[in-house]
């Protein structure tokens, strides 16, 4: 049981591509709200994104990236809460970790994206 649970991660983390795709679809199907099922996929898909570009990083360079992963995304839940004070004047925590997650998740897709295209220019060309 537990190596069908590796296995499935392991499918998650190396393609999560596709698996956002299928969760969209997925949530989609079930809200029946295109903007919430967006929301949705963006919500439960950043820490795979954020885990899938810490592995892609780690096969790529050989060294692992966590700490500075860690330390970029407490510097960007602080510009969250720095720009909703600048705007507001009033911080709501739950609003910015919300705007937090979402920019997370797109600059980790991108990120990932970005890293996949390098991985296999370099392994294509530089190998």
């Amino acid at each position: 049981m537990s190596d069908i649970f590796a296995f499935c991660i392991a499918i998650i983390l190396t393609l999560p591509l596709p698996f956002l795709i299928i969760f969209y679809l997925c949530a989609r199907k079930w809200s029946r709200h295109k903007l919430k099922a967006l929301h949705r996929t963006a919500n439960f898909t950043a820490p795979i994104f954020i885990l899938a570009s810490h592995v892609l990083l780690i096969v790529l360079f050989e060294r692992s990236f966590f700490p500075i992963i860690v330390i970029f995304l407490l510097l960007l839940l602080g510009l969250s809460l720095v720009a909703q004070y600048k705007l507001n004047e009033e911080v709501r925590l739950i609003r910015a970790f919300k705007g937090f997650w979402r920019v997370s998740f797109l600059l980790f897709m991108f990120f990932y994206m970005g890293l996949s295209v390098f991985g296999l220019i370099d392994r294509l060309f530089f190998s």
